[in-house]
């Protein structure tokens, strides 16, 4: 019942673990009913940790389900214990929010400029095969304050002050599967209904033990799979910028409900999720840094320490959270786990064990569930000293 009695540093009410896991394409038939490896692999190195607030990546929504997968997911793998040394975790509190993913508009367009209109996956708002595809969910042992949620899966990307939009007039190259080039940027009627979340934003605020805390997430779309113009880049860059912006208390901003504005200034927040952007990757596919400029020097996220593992140390990124993937051999940290600056962080880690750790075969487990790494921050609600 909402979160633990007493912290691990013996305090009472004062710590919470939060844990971002995308679980790679971790779909509706695997977790609505038991006994698929990959749940039972990703369920395992979340009971390795215990997080109190979780959010997963990655997991697809299904109308067509009575039960949401994020409550099939704790139901079946996540509150039964994965080995007889492991205890199973009992989320109460649950959401699983709409995504643009797979959403198309009312009036078809070509957004992709392939020449046909209204297809999926690349004419929707977020690219997916169908609705809900690439979702996330959350579960937590504390309340939610489900009358304070904020959605913004429809704020426009042209309402962004100063947004990157490649606009239709500019040079924008594509290069299709046929490697035939093709023309990708935005109309100006197209620009008048786009949204800036591929997925969505959300913030979620938890009632933990001391206090308020807004959950900030969202699941940026990867800025590659594109050309010259890196159109995905730069909506990448600009779903990243929109919670720098967002905590700032920026005026621009409105949410699903037409209410205007940004967080309050004595909020205190956790940024939680695969933001698909990170330092130091080295690539031409990525060459924004939105991470950079909007999350790791900017001084309303507090990233003195940032989540480290063996695993991660020993391929040259100790701070890594995700190898290979789209990019053989590519290691990289694009996965956070970033409290507000009002916060304590007490520790922070990446699961992510050594190539020759053999404890209880977890590194099996972690390569089964995905290629990303589990990140977790264990943050107080009371001032750092």
């Amino acid at each position: 019942m909402g979160g633990r009695q007493q912290s691990r540093h013996g305090k009472q009410g004062r710590e919470t673990r939060y844990a971002a896991f995308d679980v790679i394409e971790l779909e509706t038939e695997q977790v609505q009913e038991q006994g698929d490896p990959q749940a039972e692999a990703a369920a395992r190195v979340v009971q390795e940790v215990q997080p109190d607030v979780l959010v997963i990546n990655n997991l697809q929504q299904c109308k067509y389900t009575d039960k949401a997968n994020i409550d099939a997911f704790v139901e079946n793998y996540l509150s039964i214990p994965q080995r007889d040394d492991l205890d199973g975790i009992n989320y109460e509190y649950t959401l699983q929010p709409k995504s643009n993913t797979g959403v198309r508009p009312e009036q078809d367009y070509d957004f992709n400029k392939d020449g046909t209109f209204g297809e999926r996956p690349g004419d929707a708002f977020g690219f997916g095969e169908y609705p809900g595809h690439y979702g996330f969910a959350i579960a937590s042992k504390y309340p939610i304050d489900e009358s304070s949620v904020r959605s913004f899966r429809t704020f426009k990307w042209a309402d962004m002050p100063g947004n990157l939009i490649p606009v239709a007039g500019e040079e924008c190259v594509v290069m299709d599967s046929e490697d035939d080039e093709i023309v990708l940027y935005l109309t100006e009627e197209e620009l008048n209904v786009y949204r800036l979340s591929s997925k969505t934003h959300i913030d979620i605020p938890f009632e933990v033990e001391g206090g308020t805390v807004h959950g900030l997430f969202a699941h940026p779309t990867p800025p590659s799979f594109d050309g010259v113009n890196n159109f995905n880049g730069k909506w990448n860059h600009d779903e990243v910028r929109f919670f720098a912006d967002y905590v700032a208390g920026e005026d621009y901003i409105y949410d699903d409900s037409g209410v205007c504005g940004g967080l309050d200034d004595d909020a205190s927040y956790v940024l939680m999720g695969d933001m698909n952007a990170g330092p130091g990757l080295g690539r031409d596919e990525r060459p924004l840094r939105p991470s950079q400029k909007f999350l790791l020097d900017n001084d309303d996220f507090y990233t003195d320490r940032l989540p480290k593992s063996p695993g991660g140390a020993q391929r040259g990124l100790p701070t890594a959270t995700r190898f290979g993937g789209d990019f053989e051999g590519v290691v990289e940290q694009i996965d956070y786990v970033l409290p507000s600056p009002d916060l304590s962080l007490h520790a922070s880690s990446v699961v992510w064990p050594s190539k020759n750790a053999t404890k209880r075969d977890l590194g099996e487990d972690v390569s089964m569930a995905s290629d990303h790494r589990l990140v977790l921050a264990d943050i107080a609600t009371h001032p750092r000293h």
